[in-house]
Order: C-alpha cells, then structure tokens, then sequence
C-alpha cells in the first residue's frame, strides 16, 4: 500500500525513522564498544535518510533494473507493478551508485557478488589512516587515558 502512495508512506516514514535511526545508532555504539574493526549497515534509504554522511566508505549493491525487478518479483512473490511501485519508492540505483566509494555489482552470479564482497572487505579492513585511528575505540582511549595521566602529572608538579 505505501509503495504506490507517496503521502502514506512518507507518513510510516516519519513514524519509523527516528526509531530505527536510534536502533542502528545503538547497535553501532556495542559493536564499537566490544572492539569491532569493521561495521557493515545494510541500509536500504541510507541516502534517503542521510545517513551516508556517518558511513565510510559507502558501498552500494548496484544491480540492472531488469535483474532488480525480476528478483523482487521471484523474492516476494508480487506482480511486475508492485515490484516497480517499490523501486520507484526509493532513489534510483543509477544515482546511488554515483554516490558510492564501492560498487558491488550484484547483476551476475551469486559467487561473482561474493569475490567482490570479499575484495571490498579486504579494503575496507586494511590499516586505518591517523584521523580514523583517532576516532576509532583504541585511539579514544589513548587519548582519555593520555589526558588523564597528563593531568595528574600536572597537578603533582603544581603542588
């Protein structure tokens, strides 16, 4: 129903999207806790919700419109129309993929996906530049734990 009706389904949008915004947020947030190196969000309006400005890199799964639209209709069972209303719904991959830093061209074989996404994995685990290190969990508590002993030693030579 919402994906033919635009105002019906920019109102579920405005329901829904603070609450998963926050789910994704939180889930981030115990990942990076426990230490994780590489976080990877299936987001499908990622741009529509402008949360490509907190990703690096964005990687977008761009597959042929004609390959899209028959897999949707394999997957989930529904006509031509409802299958084209749901991609209409959404940006166009085209400009998604304009957008990208990675493409993932999904319109082959599974396992062809599979080997890009094992490149795009080896590239986005190599070693972090200085800024990311910064930001990651090590580098935050380096610099908190830094902090904390430059200040005590501060106070132990003004005394």
């Amino acid at each position: 129903m919402v994906f033919s009706d635009p105002v019906k389904r920019q109102i579920l949008n405005r329901l829904l999207a603070p609450h998963i915004s926050s789910g994704i947020l939180w889930e981030i947030i115990k990942l990076w806790m426990k230490g994780c190196k590489v976080i990877i969000l299936d987001i499908p309006l990622l741009f529509e919700t402008k949360m490509d400005r907190w990703t690096n890199p964005v990687i977008v799964v761009w597959v042929d419109p004609q390959t899209q639209i028959e897999r949707l209709m394999s997957r989930d069972g529904c006509s031509q129309e409802q299958a084209q209303n749901r991609i209409n719904a959404q940006l166009a991959l085209d400009w998604k993929k304009s957008e990208a830093d990675i493409v993932i061209n999904n319109s082959g074989l599974l396992d062809d996906t599979k080997e890009q996404f094992r490149e795009v994995l080896k590239q986005v685990s190599e070693p972090l530049t200085w800024k990311e290190r910064m930001i990651s969990r090590d580098g935050l508590l380096s610099i908190v734990l830094c902090t904390a002993v430059g200040i005590l030693l501060a106070q132990k030579n003004l005394l």
